[in-house]
């Protein structure tokens, strides 16, 4: 009886209280519609339109000139949007256009809106049209003073974040760019980057917050994808060294900075960087440079702890790849204000072709004006290299180490060491001033070489080199000088010396029981006619004066096993012709034989001038 009663009190005690709830909601619900009804009556466009101008007069520091209020609506939340919006100077008498908005859309909070005090965020600008300038040192300037510039100024670090003032703290939003441009001209050289189709979001709440850029744009034709995120955006936009993570990805290549950043060149820098081209020869035209710099370099990569103060740039933990070549290390890059700039380091390879880097460095080699332009022509450098392998047109060295040298005064790249199995070689080519020219003129390019204990045979097949080839260990020393710059005629004026000495060993490619033989049966023969036997031989020595481009062959013998054979003549450089007298000492009583040798190597033509008495039977 007792829970039956209790039932009842409570059911009819639900009653009331369930009619106030809905009674109270119906009249929140009313009181929301009645307001959304009649707030637009309430709010008028020019206050608006007024208040837009003034927020962005406030935040520039610029006058801004709004065409018209287009719409706006309530709902689902507050929203203005405005068309036909200049921001311009009148400083100095000088009416300049800052930036065009087609239409420019900003959420709003109502309540504001009603007290005659708006203040808008989340905005969305279509076809944007910003014109800023970069002074001589890199700065950009649009601002005038202002909300913005202020906050730049006075805002602070703070660890890893920024110190803001409240007062100055003002909320942006997410901000909406459709089909924008943004131009910059440099007030030093009056050139002009700019980015078209610019299409993205920022996301910034407060200013005292965390920025986040993402979006493209398209720069000299090409599509630039941008993910930029800072903690301290302030300090970025005031030029100063901030927190910077961002990426630049593009189909020609990729860029990633992760570290303490600044917005102007000469700035301050520190961080994990990465950068890597796909095809080089096409970033190279994108940049509006000679794609031939890097002549035969497809693709590149770098990626090292940067560390960069104004005039110094240096790459720490630095990885490399070149192509297919690969290097570890450390460079630093100098560019003092006046002067060439200067990189000079370490790299160890795990291959290098020194073909290519001869070519690569020939323009400040030769200084032929009909050479490719190089990267390094208007650079210093001073480098130590390593290599576990190398190769030379064919010919394989192991654990190189090389020292590079290059200014406007010397050329100079050193092999001080290398592997040449089973010996070894050592060189360098350089340049100096030749006696009586001025100081200042760096005229002749020393090549030298010396190479020990090395197999000519092993050296031959690598090079696959053609005709006799002394199969023995020897040494080969080379003393060349040749004028600048180095053409076909340079070679023809050559000056020098070759040295060459070899042990015992075998002449493959030489008969001469059928040299003998055809010098009683023919006026002349060649080389190749008598290529199905070999020499043995104790010893060869050749020595080479080269004059004017030919090399004076002087004290050249083969000491064989049953004759010596010695060579004098001379061999131009700059082809394969020969001009030579040979004579074959027998060891026994036989007669001599008297050679000219003719044509060309490695098939030369042998005229006898001395025809030896026919043996019977021969």
């Amino acid at each position: 009886m007792f829970t039956k009663a209790f039932q009842t009190f409570r059911r009819h005690a639900r009653r009331p209280v369930g009619r106030t709830v809905l009674i109270a909601l119906a009249m929140v619900i009313a009181v929301a519609v009645v307001f959304r009804v009649v707030t637009p009556f309430l709010i008028s466009t020019n206050v608006v339109r007024e208040s837009i101008e003034q927020s962005v007069e406030q935040w520039t520091g610029h006058n801004a000139t709004i065409g018209g209020v287009s719409t706006i609506k309530f709902w689902p939340e507050p929203e203005v949007t405005l068309t036909d919006i200049t921001i311009h100077s009148d400083a100095q008498g000088e009416h300049k256009t800052l930036a065009t908005i087609r239409e420019l859309s900003a959420s709003f909070d109502l309540m504001e809106a009603l007290l005659g005090q708006p203040v808008f965020e989340d905005f969305r600008l279509t076809e944007p049209h910003v014109f800023m300038s970069r002074d001589k040192d890199g700065r950009i300037h649009w601002a005038n003073g202002g909300q913005l510039s202020d906050a730049m100024a006075k805002a602070a670090a703070n660890g890893d974040r920024q110190r803001l003032d409240q007062a100055l703290d003002a909320p942006i939003g997410e901000v909406q760019v459709q089909n924008g441009i943004v131009e910059i001209t440099g007030e030093k050289d009056g050139g002009t980057v700019r980015f078209d189709a610019i299409n993205g979001v920022m996301d910034w709440p407060q200013l005292s917050d965390t920025a986040t850029i993402r979006g493209e744009a398209v720069v000299r034709g090409k599509k630039i994808g941008v993910d930029i995120h800072s903690t301290q955006p302030l300090l970025l936009l005031d030029g100063r060294s901030g927190d910077f993570e961002g990426t630049v990805s593009a189909d020609i290549g990729f860029a990633k900075f992760d570290g303490l950043a600044s917005l102007t060149p000469k700035g301050y820098y520190s961080g994990n960087a990465e950068l890597r081209a796909s095809d080089m020869p096409a970033a190279l035209r994108w940049f509006g440079a000679d794609p031939r710099l890097v002549d035969g370099l497809q693709s590149a990569s770098v990626s090292a702890r940067l560390i960069a103060d104004r005039q110094e740039l240096r790459f720490e933990e630095l990885s490399l790849g070149l192509n297919n070549e690969h290097a570890s290390g450390l460079l630093e890059l100098d560019t003092p204000v006046s002067g060439p700039s200067k990189l000079s380091g370490t790299l160890a390879f795990d291959h290098i072709d020194l073909r290519r880097l001869l070519i690569a460095l020939e323009p400040a080699i030769s200084r032929d004006q009909h050479a490719l332009p190089s990267l390094v022509s208007n650079l210093d450098l001073d480098i130590r290299l390593s290599s576990q392998a190398a190769s030379l047109a064919g010919l394989q060295l192991s654990d190189v180490a090389l020292g590079l040298v290059s200014s406007a005064q010397q050329f100079r790249l050193d092999i001080l060491d290398s592997d040449l199995q089973p010996g070894r070689m050592t060189g360098r080519i350089s340049t100096f001033k030749a006696s009586g020219y001025t100081q200042n003129d760096v005229q002749n390019v020393a090549f030298r070489a010396a190479i020990r204990g090395v197999d000519f045979a092993a050296i031959a097949q690598q090079l696959q080199l053609k005709g006799p080839i002394p199969a023995a260990q020897g040494s080969l020393d080379i003393l060349l000088d040749v004028p600048r710059p180095i053409d076909q005629d340079a070679w023809s004026a050559a000056v020098g010396t070759i040295n060459f000495q070899t042990g015992s060993g075998k002449l493959n490619g030489i008969d001469m029981q059928a040299i003998r033989q055809l010098a009683t049966q023919k006026p002349y023969f060649t080389l190749s006619d008598t290529a199905t036997g070999s020499v043995e031989f104790d010893s060869i020595k050749a020595t080479a004066t080269i004059r004017n481009g030919i090399a004076d062959l002087q004290d050249t013998e083969i000491t064989g096993r049953n004759e010596t054979i010695a060579l004098t003549g001379a061999v131009p450089l700059a082809n394969t012709s020969l001009a030579l007298s040979a004579t074959i000492t027998p060891k026994d009583t036989s007669q001599k034989l008297n050679f000219f040798i003719g044509g060309a190597w490695p098939t030369p033509i042998l005229w006898p001038m001395n025809v030896p008495t026919a043996k019977p039977g021969e």
